[in-house]
């Protein structure tokens, strides 16, 4: 069953990192097995066979190498021993190309603008079905952040307002460098506020501008905005969350990761619980997009329990409701289907009783029929497509102005609506879901399951279909 529900759940295929590595080094198989042969033999570890199918085995997953093979490759690309025996494999090999920095940087505010310009660096433009924290080190992840948060909690009282605009105070300073800052913020905050009227292709250069220009201010002049940081570091998490929104529906979820965990510095620094647990949250459906559902489970636990025990009043209903619907996916990923359903009426159940105060912007989905959504993509992991497709019907009415959903949204729903259509045989709807979800983005490439694929390449005899699975092949 579980092998089953994660081949239904993977929105991108997976590509091991040694993998990644290797293309990236421009090697072929058989040349990349030669140069760790003669590595392995250059840093006296003896003779070892130069095979490219054992290189194809550790990169499907089927076999490991042994440590001085491990040794021998780290050697290659930089990295140090070490890490090689403080990490699983294959996690350390993102040391290789910089992408675990994100995960290394320490938990204090002066790390964020470092944490921002890391998650805005120029990223892989490649679909990547695996993440930077597994394990282990997504158990880390959620265990660091609780500490960082609780420290956090003692020096922002949490009786205070939200962030949303930028201080009124802020605009009585004369000062140039805070005078760029702001308007730096107010382009990422009318960004951040307008974000359904703009195409994912241009709305995320446009954010990680904004971003680079705060990091940039923030790590040159803090002494000039140190004590107004709290408004600017809960911008850039907002910012971030929606960049690694964004990523994920691309299918590239490293580079998603690396927003989000950046974001959730940002948001911890600032002392913003409630929007620091929604971005684990929304960290947590990114796992479960893979069939993460151990690693989704640490993080949404880590979010209520920090919540529950420190007493963070919660403003947003969307944020508990959010919670019990991931929980729903992570149920259903086990075959749990009494689990599922319990988890989304206590979603229903918070929705309504839940007090509405200031929402998060990072959280636009609300009301029954966005649950009713979640039902289907809950129904789909359990392995009952036509259920689901069934859900996902307010997504193709007119008649229901409750679900109105951000473009990028309603193209994650239509992606999994798509992924059931093809699941039974709707290959005409599974194709024009995509096509729908491609135009809501802008003609963003989307990532798109193996089912969807298939149904696809029926119709690779016409342009848009054709490019869309060479993007995605």
């Amino acid at each position: 069953m579980r092998e089953s529900v994660r081949r239904t759940v993977v929105t991108a295929p997976r590509r091991h990192p040694l993998a990644v590595l290797r293309a990236k080094a421009g090697h072929t198989h058989g040349e990349y097995a030669r140069l760790i042969a003669e590595t392995h033999a250059t840093l006296g570890f003896g003779h070892m066979a130069a095979r490219r199918e054992k290189v194809s085995r550790w990169e499907a997953g089927r076999a490991i190498p042994e440590r001085t093979a491990q040794l021998a490759i780290a050697h290659i690309h930089g990295v140090a021993q070490e890490h090689v025996d403080n990490r699983a494999w294959p996690e350390w090999l993102h040391l290789a190309y910089g992408d675990a920095r994100q995960l290394e940087l320490p938990w204090t505010p002066a790390a964020a603008p470092e944490a921002i310009l890391d998650a805005v660096a120029e990223r892989q433009q490649a679909q990547q079905g695996y993440l930077l924290a597994t394990g282990p080190a997504a158990k880390s992840l959620a265990e660091n952040w609780q500490d960082a948060m609780t420290e956090a909690l003692t020096k922002v009282p949490q009786h205070l307002p939200r962030p949303g605009r930028v201080p009124l105070m802020w605009q009585r300073g004369t000062d140039a460098e805070l005078g760029s800052v702001l308007q730096a913020c107010t382009r990422l905050r009318t960004l951040l506020t307008f974000a359904g009227w703009f195409t994912a292709g241009w709305l995320v250069p446009a954010s990680e501008q904004e971003l680079r220009h705060v990091a940039n201010h923030f790590a040159t002049t803090t002494d000039v905005i140190a004590e107004k940081s709290r408004g600017l570091l809960t911008l850039a998490a907002e910012g971030l969350s929606l960049c690694g929104f964004i990523a994920r529906l691309e299918g590239e979820h490293v580079s998603a990761q690396r927003y989000y965990v950046a974001g959730l510095r940002c948001a911890t620094a600032a002392g913003a619980a409630e929007l620091a647990a929604a971005i684990m949250t929304i960290h947590a459906a990114q796992y479960l997009d893979l069939g993460l559902h151990e690693e989704a489970t640490e993080l949404l636990t880590s979010a209520q329990t920090f919540l529950r025990r420190s007493r963070i009043p919660v403003r947003d209903p969307a944020l508990p409701t959010l919670m019990h619907a991931q929980i729903a996916r992570v149920h259903a990923q086990l075959g749990d289907d009494l689990g599922r359903r319990r988890s989304l009426s206590a979603g229903r159940n918070a929705l309504e009783s839940v007090p509405y105060g200031d929402p998060m912007a990072i959280l636009p989905a609300r009301g029954s029929c966005w649950l009713q959504l979640m039902d289907g993509v809950s129904l789909l992991e359990l392995g009952r497509p036509d259920q689901a497709v069934k859900a996902f019907d307010p997504l193709f009415s007119k008649h229901v102005p409750e679900l109105n959903l951000p473009p990028s949204v309603r193209s994650l729903y239509l992606l999994r609506a798509a992924e059931a259509q093809a699941a039974v045989g709707d290959t005409v709807g599974s194709v024009e879901s995509v096509a729908q979800a491609t135009t809501l983005l802008g003609g963003v490439r989307v990532a798109v399951s193996k089912h969807v694929q298939l149904a696809l390449r029926a119709y690779q005899h016409l342009p848009e279909v054709k490019a869309l699975l060479s993007a995605s092949d």
